[in-house]
């Protein structure tokens, strides 16, 4: 209904976007140099930040822009499975049948990072719901990989509450092999702005849809989560074409974000 209203293209705020349509913010610059950093030259990565602020547009960017000459990317997001559930996931992703037992899990793996041509990068997304045994599997993985030529590389992403775990004394050795983190943090007043008016535009809209202080109070009511900018934004719209208005207020603002108050 609202896009019909502001004759938008497309949704301004959805989370189902192309890779290439997603927006390379400054948060975003700097977490793609780290993890092409990891591709050419470490072995362990980690990504956190709180819930909807970006890792997953981050882990696609990165994944999209990839060349297949320069690194093979595996992708595992079932992180809240037993240790050896996910070996066998992973053996499975690298188009593999699991074998029996936990030991020929590490070889078939080992072996077929040994078999790729360029690097072997596999993505552990939602890890803070791994079990401590699977953190050990995976330390051993990066061990054993020491000599195989081109190496695995490993790249954990996850919520805060991942990085707790890591510093837990039976994670130590783990923690002292990541090569290179990165936090993402909910935008700055300022990027939040830029983000609204970037979707807007993208979509085919005018950029003036939202008030300048409007743009403010969304930034303030929601922290600078993207999703839930996303989400938030969206209630705007909608209550506009409801009212048959093309700008965003204060007023028509304060009235949608008290469905967003749930206690």
């Amino acid at each position: 209904m609202y896009q019909e209203h502001f004759q938008l293209k497309s949704q301004p705020f959805s989370e189902h976007v192309a890779a290439s349509s997603l927006w390379v913010d400054t948060r975003m610059q700097e977490g793609l140099a780290r993890l092409h950093y990891l591709v050419e030259q470490a072995a362990l990565g980690l990504v956190t930040g709180p819930t909807g602020t970006g890792k997953s547009a981050l882990l696609k960017r990165f994944l999209h822009g990839l060349s297949r000459q320069q690194c093979e990317s595996v992708y595992c997001h079932l992180a809240q499975l037993t240790s050896v559930g996910l070996l066998k996931q992973l053996v499975s992703q690298l188009g593999e049948i699991p074998r029996r037992g936990k030991e020929r899990l590490f070889e078939q793996i080992l072996d077929r990072a040994g078999r790729t041509e360029c690097t072997l990068l596999v993505v552990i997304d939602e890890a803070h719901l791994l079990e401590g045994e699977a953190l050990t599997d995976l330390r051993l993985l990066i061990s054993s990989a020491v000599d195989v030529a081109p190496p695995l590389k490993i790249l954990l992403v996850g919520q805060e509450a991942l990085r707790a775990t890591l510093r837990q004394s039976q994670h130590r050795d783990l923690l002292n092999r990541i090569n290179v983190q990165y936090r993402v943090r909910p935008f700055t007043k300022e990027q939040t702005s830029r983000y609204i008016d970037i979707q807007m535009k993208q979509s085919g809209g005018p950029e003036d849809v939202f008030d300048v202080s409007v743009k403010d109070l969304i930034h303030d009511f929601t922290g600078g989560v993207p999703r839930a900018i996303n989400n938030l934004a969206t209630a705007c719209l909608l209550q506009a074409a409801a009212r048959n208005v093309l700008r965003i207020d204060d007023a028509l603002f304060q009235q949608t974000s008290t469905e967003f108050q749930l206690a």
